[in-house]
C-alpha cells in the first residue's frame, strides 16, 4: 500500500515541478529588463522614397556619440535621389540610435549605404529601417520593374518600432 501511495504522489510532484519551472520562465521574461529588438515594417523602397524628406547614397565617415542612446553619423554624400538641401560631395550628419535594439544605423566606416532621411534644413534623422543598398536606392528612384519586383516584401521602412 505504501508503494501505491508513493506512485500516486510521483505524478503530482512532477506536475508541481513543471508548474514551478514555467512560472520561473514567465517571471524571467516579464522582469528581464528591456531586451527589445529592432523590427521594421515591410515597405518597398519606392514607397519609402516617396515618404522620405531626403534620400541619398553616402559613404560612412564617422560615428560620434551624442549622449547615452543617440549618435551622429557623418556621411560623404555620393548621390542625392531626393532632397534639395543636400548636395553631392557634401558631408551630411544623420542622427540615429547608438545600438541595434534602438534601430541604429550600421557602423561600418567606409561602407556605402542608401539612406531614407527624415527632417529638413540639414537636420536629418534615420535608422536601420531606412537603409537599403545603393543599388536598391537607384532602382527605387528609377522606378524600374526590378525595383517593383525586388521591393515587395522588403524590410525597408521609415516606421521603426523598438
Amino acid at each position: 500500500m505504501t508503494g501505491a501511495a508513493a506512485t500516486t504522489l510521483q505524478p503530482v510532484h512532477g506536475r508541481h515541478v513543471a508548474i514551478a519551472v514555467v512560472s520561473v520562465l514567465l517571471a524571467g521574461m516579464c522582469f528581464a529588463g528591456e531586451a527589445v529588438a529592432c523590427s521594421c515594417a515591410p515597405t518597398p523602397p519606392r514607397q519609402a522614397l516617396a515618404r522620405a524628406d531626403a534620400a541619398i547614397v553616402g559613404r560612412l565617415l564617422a560615428v560620434a556619440p551624442r549622449g547615452p542612446s543617440r549618435a551622429a553619423y557623418r556621411y560623404r554624400v555620393i548621390r542625392v535621389y531626393r532632397g534639395e538641401a543636400i548636395d553631392s560631395g557634401s558631408v551630411a550628419t544623420v542622427l540615429s540610435g547608438r545600438d541595434s535594439s534602438a534601430c541604429a544605423l550600421p557602423t561600418r566606416i567606409g561602407h556605402r549605404y542608401g539612406l531614407f532621411l527624415l527632417g529638413e534644413g540639414g537636420r536629418w534623422a534615420s535608422g536601420l529601417c531606412g537603409v537599403v543598398s545603393p543599388r536598391r536606392m537607384w532602382e527605387a528612384a528609377r522606378g524600374s520593374a526590378s525595383a517593383s519586383a525586388a521591393g515587395t516584401g522588403s524590410t525597408t521602412s521609415l516606421n521603426c518600432a523598438s
